[in-house]
């Protein structure tokens, strides 16, 4: 699917590119969640700013917000976020509260990346804003695999395994409606932060 100029396939490879930025530019540990999105936005205006042209950050669809001032995002603080982007979700009837139920367990329920890709397979969108959320939430969650663990770039830096690529996927999953190109910076942002959690 394709929203904003940007497939879900686009969001999953730009989301890794983010990661990437960050952390090869002087990325590190010890950075602030707002320090961890500035950074990336920063990279991604500097490296491709013809797509981050007129980016803004949607008020309305920014679930990290709350933990800027954090060092890193734990399991509680990822919980919390997952509710508060789906439940967000419902409220504006972008998506079923049966379909939101299905992504938070694949996201929090702790179990391998080809178990946690059957089950999204299994899950059926009934409109096309949950297709997008669903091919969105692939793409991102089969990207971050390859990056933190089949000998991508980052993957030494992995700390705590299928919990961060959930992490990614439901951080980029809760943002597309704040445009695509949140969708990255927030997947990104999220993915990082719960790692430095591990």
């Amino acid at each position: 699917m394709n929203k904003g100029g940007l497939s879900s396939a686009d969001i999953g490879r730009y989301h890794n590119i983010a990661v990437n930025l960050y952390f090869n530019n002087g990325g590190s540990s010890g950075a602030t969640v707002e320090q961890i999105q500035d950074d990336i936005i920063k990279q991604m205006n500097s490296n491709y700013p013809s797509l981050m042209s007129g980016f803004s950050i949607d008020k309305n669809y920014n679930f990290i917000s709350t933990y800027y001032s954090e060092k890193s995002i734990s399991p509680s603080q990822k919980t919390n976020l997952v509710n508060q982007g789906l439940n967000k979700m419902i409220t504006d009837k972008t998506i079923s509260s049966n379909f939101a139920s299905s992504i938070k367990d694949v996201t929090l329920k702790k179990d391998s990346y080809a178990n946690k890709i059957t089950q999204l397979n299994s899950i059926k969108a009934s409109n096309s804003d949950e297709a997008y959320i669903l091919d969105t939430y692939k793409a991102v969650l089969t990207n971050s695999n390859n990056l933190w663990n089949n000998g991508g770039q980052q993957s030494s830096r992995l700390k705590c395994s299928s919990g961060v690529i959930a992490a990614d996927a439901v951080g980029a999953a809760v943002g597309l409606f704040g445009g695509p190109l949140w969708s990255i910076i927030q997947g990104a942002v999220v993915s990082i932060a719960v790692n430095e959690d591990c």
